[in-house]
């Protein structure tokens, strides 16, 4: 089955749909990630690019949000999970922990079935890779 899905998890721990993309979600709302629209607009006019481009300006209101405590999250069909944090300490492994677990238990209608499924996650210090099970059960990453 090819199922792709795409997540923010807030630094509350509150899981947000994505849609279509992430920057897309950011723009429609941007006050729920600590922004306004002038910023964004701003940012894409310094870099020269229309609004909703995934370029350099999408990039770097990505890493702002991630800086302020925002975890993004997305499904790649039949390969990985990626996620993308400013770091892993305790609080975002307890945060990363329970949305694996809601993974794999089903919520908002999605569930994923192979608990096998490797989650990549990226943070500014590299990167580590597990399985979403090993992720939900704490064992990783470290």
């Amino acid at each position: 089955m090819t199922i792709s899905a795409a997540f923010f998890l807030s630094p509350n721990g509150h899981l947000v749909h994505v849609p279509q993309n992430h920057i897309s979600t950011v723009i429609a709302e941007p006050e729920n990630f600590g922004l306004t629209r002038e910023e964004i607009e701003a940012l894409y006019r310094e870099y020269g690019e229309r609004v909703g481009v995934e370029g350099k300006a999408r990039r770097e209101i990505l890493l702002k949000i991630i800086a302020d405590g925002w975890i993004r999250i997305r499904r790649y069909p039949n390969k990985y999970w990626s996620v993308t944090a400013a770091s892993l300490i305790p609080l975002v492994q307890d945060r990363l922990r329970e949305w694996a677990g809601k993974m794999l238990a089903g919520i908002n209608g999605f569930k994923e079935s192979d608990r096998y499924m490797p989650v990549k996650v990226s943070t500014a210090s590299g990167e580590s890779l597990c399985t979403i099970g090993d992720l939900a059960e704490g064992t990783c990453p470290r």
